[in-house]
């Protein structure tokens, strides 16, 4: 790739590259007629650089975002052309992308909040102004961190921008090829595959958005981008309060609203996803995941302090609504226990001032014996759980709980988890009537169809044919007594300037008795074209000094050139690879619609075509039809049987690997088959990608002993004890409160599995 760093762009310098893509890079640079100001210079790269098309939708782009204009959408402020090479220039946001920032650290849900509004406005002042951006995503969104509060967004990057009209243009509703759909796989709406294009496509990025945002995770997400897009078609909404439990439950119906499979279920524009989401949110902090408030908030006016020099006045305070509210911090778990949010909550009790008044006394309830016992009670039972700790003593049974609390130990058991996958060739042949599983045999057969068809063409192949000379004939004559001879090849005009020439010699007779001596001969126009028909007695001339030339009779015969459409070898292929091109599409639904339910081909067909037409190359004609036959062969197998059987070799490896104590949980994953190699001879190699998890399952027998085993057990050693089982990844031990070791009684022993 061309490294631009140091070199200068027109007023600006370069000075770093910050992220490249596939078609081009973002460096970082300085403004020169703005004392340095840094920006962000965007270039495209390579043979993009020269390709048309990239450069018309570049300047495109730049166009775009010279017309917007709105606090959180990314400015220009300049598109350039230096040497060939364009390049946009917009404001340096040093924060980084919304991707780099979930990647350090989840988001509360006040930034979740702030944010997303702010993402919101740009995206509906861009459907207001007719244009779809078609990528939404984390990484262009850039943010730009204050000194307090959230993060302000900037909506980025309008390189596939789209308006409104050009939308309802495409709305064609035709399957475009996985890898072709413009777009990020994992933010792609399902009907952006069909080529249809509208506002409620961004309301679906923005549904997977606010999903990541949430948490911190893509809601489809795997190495291969057909197979997200795939997921985005199939597979169930995820909910984020799955993956999280602290998420509220009201987010997670707005991010599956907006994520809905078809257009008509989700909201139909950025006003009622914003009034959703607000509603969410304020549910949310009714339910104790309040907004944070600084402190001064909650007061409407500060508190003098009591050494003041004036006399106090009564405070005014707010509404009671308004000192409830609740003052929350996120605090984020270690990373041992993943990132959850914790949200701890001081509830801020009203205040009662009264005014100080000189010479009078505030009588004052009496509580001297409740506080007593509120004060030496508690006392009491620290002392009894100290007191035996520090002598070494036990004035309770081994595992005999505080009176009053609850004597039941409770045991979580976290189980191992296997994940295995693998990748099996299996092979796919005629041979076979029935899978088997030892050789890694699926029956396959072949599947055939002819089609015959005609389509006219258009001859543009032309031949010219020269123009003809007209004939006609000459009359000499003589009134001398002396015969006279006239050579061939003698040229006579006429008045007006045609001429023709005699084509053979002829001896004029001599006047006798009376009457002169005549003779005619051939002759034949100079020139081709109808100009050589001339008319009688044009031609009245004398020649041989004695003889007398005129035409009785006019000329006749002489035609113009002209050209003939003739019938190419190139008309006959164009026509016949339309016909074919089309038989071929039409064969192929029809193999794929006459296939039984669950089979799939291994691959295009292969096609045996013959071809002929009415008329021959060089046929004078301007029309000509085209006769084509097309056979049409292929393999076919069941997938339901290659998925069964690549996930009986993968089950199969399990029990192999891990034992016969680990159970499979769920159902297995395949990827789509992939054909290594096809033979003539009806066999297909298949290679398919399977994956899933195994859990470790304890038997009854199992537990019942740790229960013997556990009796009277300090935490510290029940612990090691467990850790040290087979199939045990994890343990959580929770003893009745006042008590430093398990029950002495196996039925107060509770023994649960995490996930069961």
């Amino acid at each position: 790739m061309l490294s631009l760093e140091g070199r200068q762009l027109g007023n600006y310098d370069v000075i770093r590259r910050i992220r490249v893509g596939g078609m081009g890079a973002v460096y970082e640079g300085k403004q020169r007629t703005a004392f340095g100001r840094r920006v962000a210079i965007k270039v495209i790269l390579g043979d993009y650089a020269r390709d048309p098309d990239m450069r018309r939708r570049f300047a495109r782009e730049a166009r775009t975002i010279a017309r917007l204009h709105h606090p959180h959408i990314l400015p220009l402020i300049e598109f350039g052309d230096e040497g060939g090479l364009l390049f946009l220039v917009m404001p340096f946001i040093d924060g980084g992308t919304l991707t780099s920032h979930l990647r350090r650290s989840l988001p509360d849900l006040n930034e979740v909040s702030a944010m997303y509004q702010q993402l919101l406005d740009a995206v509906e002042y861009a459907h207001e102004e007719g244009l779809i951006h078609r990528d939404i995503k984390s990484s262009n969104v850039l943010l730009e961190h204050r000194r307090s509060g959230p993060p302000y967004a900037y909506l980025a990057d309008f390189g596939l921008v789209r308006t409104l009209r050009q939308a309802e243009g495409d709305q064609s509703g035709q399957s475009i090829p996985l890898d072709q759909v413009p777009g990020t796989p994992h933010y792609m709406a399902p009907e952006q595959t069909r080529g249809i294009v509208t506002p409620l496509t961004d309301i679906y990025a923005l549904g997977v958005l606010l999903y990541q945002m949430l948490t911190g995770e893509l809601p489809y997400d795997d190495p291969d981008e057909i197979r997200v897009i795939q997921m985005h078609l199939q597979s169930p909404i995820p909910s984020p309060c799955d993956r999280d439990a602290t998420i509220p439950a009201e987010l997670s119906e707005v991010v599956r609203t907006a994520m809905a499979k078809l257009p008509e279920d989700r909201y139909q524009n950025i006003a009622a996803l914003r009034d959703a989401f607000l509603r969410a949110v304020s549910g949310s902090a009714s339910s104790g995941a309040e907004p944070v408030l600084p402190v001064e908030e909650v007061f409407s006016e500060p508190v003098r302090s009591p050494r003041a020099s004036v006399p106090l006045q009564p405070l005014e305070l707010p509404a009671p609504a308004a000192t409830e509210r609740r003052l929350a911090k996120q605090v984020v778990a270690p990373p041992e226990q993943g990132r959850r949010r914790v949200t701890e909550s001081i509830r801020n009790k009203p205040l009662r001032i009264t005014e100080s008044v000189p010479g009078k006394r505030v009588k004052r309830k009496r509580r001297a014996t409740p506080v007593l016992v509120a004060t030496i009670v508690p006392l009491v039972l620290l002392a009894l759980l100290i007191v035996p700790r520090i002598l070494g003593i036990s004035l309770f049974p081994v595992g005999f709980p505080l009176l009053g609390a609850n004597p039941t130990a409770t045991v979580t058991i976290i189980p191992q988890n296997k994940l295995l996958q693998n990748t099996y060739l299996i092979t796919a042949s005629p041979q076979v009537v029935a899978p088997l599983l030892a050789k890694r045999f699926i029956p396959d057969h072949k599947v055939s169809q002819t089609l015959s068809g005609t389509r006219a063409g258009q001859a543009t192949g032309s031949k010219t044919t020269g123009g003809s000379q007209a004939t006609g004939t000459i009359l000499f004559v003589n009134t001398e007594r002396q015969p006279v001879t006239v050579s061939a090849g003698m040229v006579f005009a006429t008045i007006t300037g045609v001429q023709v020439q005699t084509i053979a010699s002829v001896v004029v007779p001599p006047r006798r008795q009376g009457e002169n001596g005549t003779a005619t001969v051939q002759a034949i126009a100079l020139t081709a074209g109808a100009g050589g028909n001339i008319g009688a007695n044009t031609i009245n001339t004398k020649c041989c000094n004695s003889l007398s030339v005129s035409n009785p009779n006019g000329f006749s015969g002489g035609a113009n050139a002209y050209s003939v459409a003739v019938v190419t070898q190139a008309d006959i292929n164009r026509t016949s690879s339309a016909l074919i091109a089309q038989m071929e599409q039409q064969e192929l639904q029809q193999l794929l619609q006459g296939l039984p339910t669950g089979e799939v081909l291994t691959g295009l067909p292969t096609y045996t075509t013959r071809v002929s037409s009415d008329h021959p190359v060089g046929s004078e004609v301007g029309q000509f039809t085209v006769q084509a036959q097309v056979s049409a062969s292929a393999l076919a197998y069941n997938r339901t049987s290659a998925d069964q059987l690549a996930g009986q070799l993968l089950s199969q490896q399990a029990s192999q690997q891990l034992g016969g104590n680990y159970l499979r949980q769920g159902a297995l994953s395949t990827a789509v088959p992939r054909i290594v190699q096809q033979n003539s001879d009806g066999v297909a190699y298949l290679s398919i990608t399977v994956h899933g998890a195994w859990r470790y399952h304890f038997s009854a027998g199992q537990v019942n002993r740790w229960r013997q085993s556990l009796k009277g057990m300090t935490k510290e050693n029940a612990l090691a004890y467990l850790n040290g089982e087979s199939g045990v990844s994890a343990v959580q031990l929770q003893l009745p409160f006042g008590t430093d070791h398990l029950p002495a009684t196996t039925n107060l022993i509770q023994i649960v599995f995490a996930g069961s």
